[in-house]
């Protein structure tokens, strides 16, 4: 085995930006754009200068396959603007492409696996914190509330909207889940573990995001089949006896899933019928994601007043933005994170590891269902969140060859 170099002095400021851009995404897009844009150019600086970057080849075939597809997707994203119907500011917000950096700096930068999982408590206990600060402001505004509407109107979005904040929550929830049924010591306490959770969890479900509670529920079930089957049968216990003995009042949120004829449901379903006439018109480009309002303006009139402004769709928005080429490449960037992912878990022998791998396996899974219903890929604080803890298998699978034996390339 080749030694690893110590971190230098920009790589250690690199990962405490980093850290800082995740952990204060939740509260602060001014904070955390600034530590992102720091550590890029510091980044920058440092690869002008050394001109090589070090990593492991243990994830080489796999990072080439996930890159290729980022390669793909960059390019469709830019060449949609070049064909923009509205072709004013359409370059505007290509910047979030910028966002997977994230991925990128964590699987090259950060130096083991502890560093890592400091990382991932970090972000959880800043999301906890927040969380806390929103259930005491929910509590002492609770009674004034409840007297004006009702319980599923009453959602907690104090740092930020609903839904990305739901959505941020619930990645971290899942970036930490499997392990708090291990056995095995972690690098703090399990007690600790479940207070941090809890209230991220609590939290997450006041925000009433019904994309948020069926990718958590779906996930619990894959998590429940897949390693804990005790865990599963509690769940579905707990569901049953939620349905039976839960007031109205809170059942009705969950119940509107389902329910084609709820004004949100019905508005999403006109959003992805014009979407999809917006790509059968523009198959091949995409009409751009620049002023989407006004191009769905042209097909229909928004009954609502969110209606238009995006597709509530992840792949819907992106088919329509970029065509069936920018589509395929999106389906091919997460297929090859998925597959990956997977080949890591499976390989995997640490039991703590492989719990966090499949914590990332079941953020993915989460991202994209809700993903269904919300342009989650679009929204930078999510997206933030994301790139990070879909870079976890990367990092475990390179430095557990790393401390097996195998060489870091210069």
């Amino acid at each position: 085995m080749k030694n690893q170099k110590a971190p230098s002095i920009i790589d250690n400021a690199i990962l405490i930006l980093l850290t800082i851009q995740i952990a204060s995404v939740s509260v602060s897009i001014a904070v955390s754009s600034i530590a992102f844009g720091i550590w890029i150019g510091l980044w920058l600086i440092q690869l002008i200068a050394n001109r090589k970057i070090t990593f492991s080849t243990a994830t080489v075939p796999e990072l080439k396959a996930v890159t290729l597809f980022v390669v793909l997707y960059a390019s469709f994203e830019i060449v949609s603007r070049f064909f923009a119907i509205y072709p004013e500011g359409a370059f505007n917000n290509l910047k979030r492409l910028l966002l997977f950096l994230i991925f990128y700096v964590s699987v090259i930068k950060i130096p083991s696996v502890e560093i890592l999982t400091k990382i991932i408590f970090a972000n959880l206990i800043a999301v906890s914190v927040v969380s806390v600060f929103e259930l005491a402001n929910y509590l002492m505004r609770f009674n004034e509330l409840i007297s004006r509407m009702p319980f599923s109107e009453i959602r907690i979005d104090y740092f930020s909207y609903p839904l990305t904040s739901a959505e941020i929550k619930l990645m971290t929830l899942f970036s930490v889940f499997p392990l708090l049924f291990l056995k095995e010591t972690l690098i703090v306490s399990k007690k600790f573990l479940i207070a941090a959770v809890v209230p991220v969890f609590v939290s997450m479900f006041l925000t009433q995001s019904r994309n948020v509670f069926l990718a958590c529920a779906i996930c619990f079930m894959i998590y429940g089949i897949a390693i804990n089957r005790k865990f599963l049968i509690v769940f579905i216990i707990a569901v049953i006896l939620s349905w039976i003995f839960l007031p109205q009042e809170i059942l009705g949120r969950f119940q509107s899933i389902i329910d084609l004829k709820h004004p949100s449901n019905e508005s999403r379903l006109n959003m992805w019928k014009t979407g999809w006439e917006m790509f059968a018109d523009h198959p091949f480009t995409g009409v751009a994601d620049s002023h989407i309002k006004e191009i769905y303006e042209t097909y229909r009139t928004p009954l609502t007043q969110g209606e238009g402004v995006h597709l509530h769709n992840n792949f819907i928005m992106i088919l329509a933005t970029t065509g069936i080429f920018g589509f395929l490449s999106f389906i091919g960037l997460f297929l090859s994170l998925f597959l990956s992912q997977i080949k890591f878990f499976l390989r995997e022998v640490n039991p703590v590891n492989k719990m966090l791998i499949f914590g990332s396996i079941l953020v993915v899974i989460a991202f994209n269902i809700a993903g269904i219903f919300e342009w989650t890929f679009g929204d930078h604080e999510v997206a933030t969140v994301f790139f990070f803890l879909v870079a976890i298998p990367f990092v475990i699978r390179g430095h557990s060859i790393v401390t097996s034996g195998s060489q870091m390339p210069q």
